[in-house]
């Protein structure tokens, strides 16, 4: 920040008090008031991989420096201002924000650290490729994760190496989004353009479409009445609930998907109990109990073919 007497803090209370003012204060600034009711979200979008500077104690007034803050310092504050905001205008009967920033497409893993803390969705995240423990993460709480191979392979990764397939065989709540479409796509439907491309880059089958399309509905900041519309009366209890003639993604696709997430879950309760150890080891006895047996069942009928 060019001027020593601009502050962090100052960005902050640009971008918050008018909105602050016009939740408590409609009638004074009803534009403004008017114009929240059709925002759904929040983006931030930073050079990730420009050099940032070192962030400690410093609260967001005493940052005047020239240097852009760290950018995960930046989205704890965004967000600290974004809660209290959708308490306030939750309390009010007003529609609350979503916090859905970049993050992951490159630079220092720590924004993606922050983002699965704070955020219930992100934008891109295809760093998680090389940072195994935050994709563990990242799956076993299902964070969003809207991932625009398009944009990715003029900025960041080419398709080729995109991580996306990877990440949704995995399990990973992902879907596909447009980032810059006058830049990167080439048609008047660019994210029409983003679901073909991906088809057939990543070999993706027509349920492998359908619930990608789906988890974007379920991301998205849509309001219910239109989630249910789209995905049935009981989307809000899970996957399985899902109405499979409305998003045509399989019920044994859903299943599969739900069972294996639950699975995690109970390993990771059972390691932290400290009882891992003696479960995985009786797991592997009975996974190899299991393949004797079907080993034995076509042993056994292979002398009548």
């Amino acid at each position: 920040m060019k001027n020593p007497d601009t502050s962090f803090q100052d960005m902050l209370d640009n971008l918050f008090i008018p909105i602050f003012e016009a939740t408590l204060f409609p009638e004074k600034y009803p534009e403004v008031a008017e114009l929240l009711k059709h925002v759904v979200g929040f983006d931030s979008v930073d050079d990730e991989g420009a050099h940032e500077e070192t962030c400690r104690e410093e609260t967001p007034h005493k940052w005047t420096r020239d240097g852009n803050p760290a950018y995960w310092w930046q989205l704890y504050f965004i967000w600290g201002n974004l809660e209290v905001l959708n308490k306030l205008r939750q309390a009010r009967g007003l529609n609350t924000f979503m916090f859905r920033p970049h993050a992951g497409e490159t630079g220092d893993p720590m924004h993606l650290a922050a983002t699965y803390l704070l955020c219930p969705s992100i934008n891109h995240g295809i760093n998680l490729h090389s940072q195994v423990s935050l994709q563990y993460l990242y799956y076993l709480d299902q964070v969003g994760l809207s991932v625009s191979p398009l944009s990715n392979n003029f900025l960041f990764r080419k398709i080729a190496s995109n991580p996306f397939p990877k990440l949704f065989r995995r399990g990973l709540n992902v879907t596909l989004s447009t980032d810059d479409p006058l830049l990167f796509h080439m048609s008047d439907d660019a994210l029409l353009e983003e679901y073909a491309v991906a088809r057939s880059s990543f070999d993706l089958s027509m349920t492998d479409v359908s619930e990608i399309a789906r988890n974007s509905v379920m991301q998205s900041g849509f309001e219910d009445d239109l989630k249910r519309q789209w995905l049935g009366e009981n989307y809000a209890r899970g996957v399985t609930f899902c109405d499979e003639r409305k998003t045509h993604v399989p019920l044994i696709r859903a299943k599969y998907r739900a069972e294996h997430l639950a699975i995690e879950h109970m390993l990771v309760h059972l390691i932290a109990a400290g009882k891992g150890g003696e479960v995985l080891n009786e797991m592997k006895v009975q996974f190899g109990l299991a393949r004797d047996a079907h080993r034995r069942v076509l042993l056994d009928n292979f002398d009548e073919v």
